[in-house]
């Protein structure tokens, strides 16, 4: 089982809106792999000490300081390397596994955590993330913002009149297969008939023109099965088939995430197979997106285009952003203005200030804009985000 913790939009939205005098988020990259639990443990101690030196600067109330190290010891759990007496660390070693010791195993390649002296929340990510430890008014919320919006995972139907596997696929862990309920095992089970091809007149079926008849029920079957599986769902579909069943299943599938391009025929491929024969749909299915931004982006600059970022505050501020198009790792320090988004830049990240790009992120994902994560080199000029405009806002700077 895959430990993988996405918020829904309104998740977000209420994290995004949470201030305070000490909002801490602290990201860093960790193993998936339980022996590796001890070693997760330790780097979320050090970068949350970080944190901690960053408020203790500051000048924070020591009591809720103390009330936020004390929540951070408790995540981090109970650690025999730090206790003297043998008795202790024996019982420590041969007890039960705790919730917290439940979490430490069950991780992903990365661990997001939102935290203030009140509160604390956990997010195990797909992905490694950048050791991140933000001290500011508000949470530090890019890197769910690319849990949420970046092609990370694909789904696989690998569909003949054999047989039918659904898969989920991941870019940085194992594919595992989904038990979907109702899911008919093979043709002939869906129809309810020793087989499928019809070679002599059977009723009204006949011939080809009775295959296709089949196995048109049995692709509805499929696709009823699959769509109640996946309902709510956001997450591409490739389709891996050979014909005729592939554009049967097309032609009844009520999934709206199905893509395109397709695995020709994967009747013997493992899961391990199907998935890789389906990250590289995905790659190019995200590549194909950031072209298409940045197409537009060359299209409609300077008017209702721009990578400056003060113009860009100003523009998602008053809900003028229609897309954005920005390196989630960026940090570029600063305060932005909730009356007309002004930015005010600092020449270091400390307690006081926050990344303006995060913040612009996270106002277009609260506003409906389409955002989309992306590297630094994928990025006209490296720029750190593009923002496209629904309507021409002002006079963007040269």
């Amino acid at each position: 089982m895959l430990h993988i913790d996405i918020p829904t939009l309104t998740e977000f939205k209420a994290l995004a809106a949470m201030r305070g005098d000490a909002c801490v988020s602290l990201y860093l990259p960790a193993s998936p792999f339980p022996h590796q639990a001890r070693a997760n443990r330790v780097a979320f101690k050090d970068i949350a000490k970080t944190a901690l030196a960053q408020l203790h600067e500051a000048g924070f109330d020591k009591r809720r300081l103390a009330a936020l190290e004390q929540r951070f010891d408790h995540l981090a759990g109970a650690d025999e390397d730090n206790v003297q007496d043998q008795d202790h660390i024996r019982k420590l070693q041969n007890r039960k596994p705790s919730e917290v010791d439940a979490f430490w195993i069950n991780q992903t390649n990365g661990l997001g955590v939102l935290a203030t002296p009140e509160t604390l929340r956990t997010f195990r990510l797909p992905f490694a993330p950048k050791p991140l430890a933000e001290v500011a008014n508000r949470f530090h919320l890019t890197p769910l913002i690319r849990v949420m919006t970046s092609p990370h995972d694909v789904f696989v139907l690998a569909l003949s009149e054999e047989s039918v596997r659904l898969a989920h696929v991941f870019a940085n862990l194992a594919a595992i297969e989904i038990k979907v309920p109702n899911l008919p095992h093979t043709a002939a089970e869906a129809t309810r008939r020793p087989s499928i091809h019809v070679r002599a007149p059977r009723g009204h079926l006949q011939n080809l023109e009775g295959e296709k008849v089949l196995l048109q029920k049995y692709a509805r079957q499929v696709n009823q099965a699959v769509c109640a599986a996946l309902a709510g769902q956001a997450t591409p579909l490739v389709l891996a088939a050979a014909q005729p069943i592939a554009s049967i299943f097309r032609s009844v599938s009520c999934y709206p995430r199905l893509l395109d391009e397709g695995i020709q025929d994967a009747g013997h491929m493992s899961i391990a197979q199907l998935a890789d024969a389906a990250l590289p749909i995905l790659n190019r299915l995200h590549g194909r997106e950031l072209k298409a931004i940045i197409a537009r982006y060359d299209e409609l600059k300077p008017r209702r285009a721009t990578t400056d970022i003060s113009y860009a505050s100003h523009a998602v501020t008053a809900g003028a952003l229609e897309e954005l198009l920005v390196d989630l790792d960026a940090v570029v320090p600063g305060l932005v203005s909730d009356y007309d988004g002004s930015v005010t830049y600092a020449t270091s990240d400390d307690a006081e200030t926050y990344s303006v790009v995060d913040e612009i992120a996270r106002r277009a994902v609260c506003s409906g804009a389409h955002v989309l994560g992306a590297r630094r080199d994928e990025l006209p000029d490296r720029a750190s985000l593009i923002a496209i405009l629904r309507y021409q806002f002002g006079t963007i700077a040269g």
